[in-house]
């Protein structure tokens, strides 16, 4: 016996509601997942697999831990419960891979009537994720190009006349050698010879600290300027940006790994010089952290740079722990970092590809476990250098 009138009435009503349901859900990019208790997939609503873990087919009358794993399954299921149990929606945010490309995800949830299921409406957030790790790296730049500025400023004073006086005292032994080389009668010439030594030693130590005080004061001149002083659309000499974030960076470094420099002179790209320096100082700092202290001999950071094919060429290698292949991967995803907690916010290196990418470049990484990694940033030469004018 065929289904009453009634019945079929309801059924065509339902497919229509459903068929305008996707043409909505076509025009938002947005994903309707029907879940029951158990966490079984009902219904899937989408234009496309695009967004989806595994094609629609595969998901139907499987579990969220089937489909997405447990990690993911379990804010879901806590979701469900909460619904189903109150009555209320309930909203939540979840990350997922996707065709390799970590994404971001905004999930809606919503009790369905007369049935023991909860309905997801899904967006995907990722561009909106970016934006706000964007502000919110912005705002700590910020922040700490003021404090840069106001340090260097702060520094600067004392620091010139310490150096003046250094230059003073240089000149003072000097002429003190000079009369007690020439004078007869000393007592105790050879202790006071020593003295005189020993002093000297101790001023050509002191003038090199005070050289590289000057040196780190000068980088965070370069650091504080920011994009006002130094536009996407500048010259940028990239060896001097890599040299300042060496020196930035060499605290870190000197107590874990021998720094080898290897830099030609290179044609300028274009781009932000403060921004670049940035980049390598990040790059520079990872470096430092993935080689435990204690052992400098026996580690190393080797930085080069040269050009060719009218591209300029950079790479850090160190020699630290390496990173796993299913780190790798999503090593440039925001928010995702492989340091503890408290040491590292997973913002450093998707900023990194986001600055390289706004110089039309790219940044790349290579790493084994337990040999190290390798970051390259390429940039293209600026047009009026490459062309020779």
């Amino acid at each position: 016996m065929g289904e009453s009138p009634h019945k079929e009435s309801l059924t065509l009503q339902l497919e229509a509601a459903e068929e305008r349901l996707r043409v909505v859900l076509g025009l938002t990019d947005s994903l309707v997942f029907e879940i029951d208790a158990d966490g079984r997939y009902l219904s899937v609503l989408t234009q496309s697999d695009e967004l989806l873990a595994v094609p629609r087919e595969e998901m139907m009358g499987r579990t969220l831990v089937e489909v997405l794993g447990p990690e993911i399954a379990a804010p879901f299921m806590e979701r469900i419960q909460y619904v189903l149990t109150t009555g209320q929606p309930d909203r939540f945010e979840y990350s997922l891979e996707i065709a390799g490309t970590r994404r971001w995800f905004s999930a809606d949830g919503m009790m369905v009537p007369q049935r023991a299921s909860v309905a997801f409406l899904v967006r995907d957030v990722t561009q909106q994720k970016s934006l706000e790790l964007r502000l919110l790296q912005a705002d700590r730049l910020a922040a700490l190009g003021t404090m840069a500025a106001g340090v260097s400023h702060e520094v600067s004073s004392p620091l010139s006349y310490i150096r003046s006086n250094l230059r003073f005292i240089a000149e003072g032994l000097a002429e003190l050698r000079q009369v007690l080389s020439g004078a007869e009668g000393i007592p105790d010439r050879p202790r006071m010879e020593r003295t005189l030594e020993e002093c000297e030693e101790a001023l050509t130590e002191a003038q090199q600290g005070t050289e590289r005080i000057h040196h780190v004061v000068g980088d965070l001149k370069t650091f504080a300027r920011g994009e006002d002083a130094d536009s996407l659309e500048g010259q940028v000499d990239v060896r001097r940006a890599l040299e300042t974030s060496i020196n930035m960076a060499m605290p870190e470094l000197k107590h874990r790994a021998r720094v080898l420099r290897y830099l030609q002179p290179v044609p300028p790209v274009r781009g932000s010089e403060s921004r670049l320096g940035q980049v390598f100082l990040n790059l520079l700092l990872n470096a430092a952290q993935a080689i435990s202290e204690g052992a400098p001999d026996k580690n190393a950071v080797e930085i080069r740079l040269w050009a060719e094919d009218g591209q300029v060429v950079s790479e850090i290698h160190d020699t630290g722990q390496g990173i796993s292949p299913e780190n790798l991967k999503r090593i440039f995803d925001p928010f995702f970092t492989t340091k503890p907690a408290g040491v590292g916010t997973g913002l450093g290196l998707a900023i990194c590809q986001g600055i390289v990418t706004a110089m039309q470049g790219e940044i790349s990484v290579l790493s084994t476990v337990g040999k190290g990694t390798c970051f390259r940033v390429v940039l293209p030469v600026a047009p009026s250098t490459e062309t020779g004018d």
